[in-house]
């Protein structure tokens, strides 16, 4: 993916991210840049993932809210980071190398389906 020119809100945000399975991993809610060393450009170098990189970026009432609860329920208060390095294909959605289950945007979706979702009688059985 290097050296190729992207425009963040054109060609990454709100895309899907799917895993090298094809499997749903979460959505770009925001970028990490990191400045050139002849500082005349950007490259980015992860995605930002989840109601904690969403959150910011929505500002006002809702985007505390968002935060907030991204707060509540995550370990940490950091978005889910992807490194750039592991997209393979940017194009109607982004695709990385590595299975959902080992992306930090999989994070929260693995808490609340442990802590939460698989309470609720007759979660854990595959319906018939």
């Amino acid at each position: 993916m290097s050296g190729r020119r992207l425009y963040g809100a054109l060609h990454l945000l709100d895309r899907q991210i799917v895993d090298v399975d094809g499997c749903l991993a979460g959505k770009v809610d925001d970028v990490e840049l990191e400045r050139s060393a002849d500082g005349e450009s950007f490259h980015v170098v992860a995605i930002l993932s989840g109601a904690g990189a969403l959150g910011p970026r929505l500002g006002g009432r809702l985007g505390r809210f968002v935060a907030a609860v991204h707060g509540r329920l995550a370990d940490e208060r950091i978005p889910a980071r992807v490194p750039f390095g592991v997209v393979s294909d940017l194009g109607n959605h982004v695709t990385v190398t590595l299975d959902r289950e080992h992306l930090e945007s999989n994070r929260l979706e693995a808490w609340t389906r442990d802590h939460v979702v698989d309470h609720f009688p007759g979660a854990r059985h595959a319906p018939e």
